[in-house]
């Protein structure tokens, strides 16, 4: 599980990174927007907090008011980061997420996982009104959400000012749940389910997680595949969904965990398979079977096919779902 600390090292790191690929000294806007495309948002005060520590143990150095440039022993840390954290195991990192999740099915109270979209701050009212169609046709995991407006920071994240941030709940939030119910997974693929008549019918694209470096899902929507629009105009079209083997012996308190989300507006179940049975035309493990569900970055995937530019960084971090609100 990561801590605060690991947290803090990944984007010393990546500062790191970002220094060494410039020649010439750089100032914190420069590395804020490269960090932004690489999935930390930092406001420019955060950045100069890091690069304080950074200098200060000599690892960079600071040029006048040119900015800083990455020192020899900043080169030699680098060098000695580990494999995982260059490259990035995105299975691992998943699972520790859901780890973290804390959320109470009792009190609905807790930390969820939660994704983060990036959009034009001119665009907030179609955000909540692709937020609320997707309420309404079952699309959501969660139906909660909340909006960091243009300057806010909140939990490290900044907002910079001519955009808004949507935080959203990621489906690993409910691996979570089953996790720390005592339930072991395996978080297999991720991919594209067609759906007809408001019916899922089969799979037709697949990446597995174990193994790769890049999130399945955002190839997914970046490659504009997805036609979610379309399935809630028709009831026909490509969704984004995942796929997770369950040992067979708990597959009752599964449908029950469902069931009782299922009570309180939770909802993005495509398919819960039987043990020893194909889901969707995948076959499944021996005394396991298979659970599907839409995928958390939906929403960024529906904005993407009204042709709105967004930055999708799913998922991205733990947050009490008590700082959200719900979408009505």
């Amino acid at each position: 599980m990561h801590s605060v600390k690991d947290d803090v090292y990944r984007k010393e790191m990546e500062i790191l990174r970002i220094l060494s690929e410039h020649r010439e000294p750089i100032g914190s806007t420069i590395i804020r927007n490269e960090l932004s495309k690489r999935g930390f948002l930092l406001s420019d005060r955060a950045i100069r907090y890091h690069l304080k520590i950074l200098e200060e143990r000599g690892l960079v150095r600071g040029v006048g008011v040119e900015g800083r440039v990455i020192t020899d022993k900043g080169l030699d840390e680098l060098r000695r980061s580990l494999a995982y954290e260059r490259i990035g195991s995105i299975l691992t990192r998943y699972l520790s997420l859901a780890y973290k999740v804390t959320y109470d099915l009792d009190d609905e109270r807790g930390d969820v996982v939660a994704n983060v979209t990036v959009v034009d701050k001119d665009y907030r009212k179609y955000l909540v009104e692709v937020l609320t169609l997707l309420k309404d046709r079952d699309l959501l995991l969660a139906p909660y959400y909340k909006i960091l407006n243009g300057g806010e920071e909140y939990r490290g994240i900044y907002a910079p000012e001519d955009k808004i941030i949507v935080f959203t709940v990621c489906s690993l939030t409910l691996d979570g749940i089953l996790i720390h119910s005592g339930i072991p997974l395996l978080l297999r693929y991720g991919g594209l389910v067609q759906f007809i008549d408001y019916r899922p019918v089969r799979f037709t694209e697949l990446i597995a997680y174990e193994g790769t470096t890049i999130p399945p899902l955002e190839i997914f929507v970046y490659r504009r595949m997805t036609s979610i629009i379309r399935y809630v105009n028709s009831g026909s079209g490509l969704i984004p969904a995942n796929l997770r083997e369950i040992p067979m012996e708990a597959y009752d308190e599964v449908k029950e965990i469902i069931d009782m989300l299922h009570s309180k507006g939770w909802r993005g179940v495509v398919a819960l398979g039987k043990p020893n049975e194909p889901i969707l035309g995948i076959p499944i493990s021996m005394d396991r079977f298979g659970l599907s569900m839409v995928g958390g970055l939906v929403p960024s995937a529906a904005l993407v096919e009204i042709g709105l530019t967004v930055d999708i960084f799913a998922p991205h971090l733990m947050m009490p779902i008590e700082d959200m609100e719900a979408i009505v």
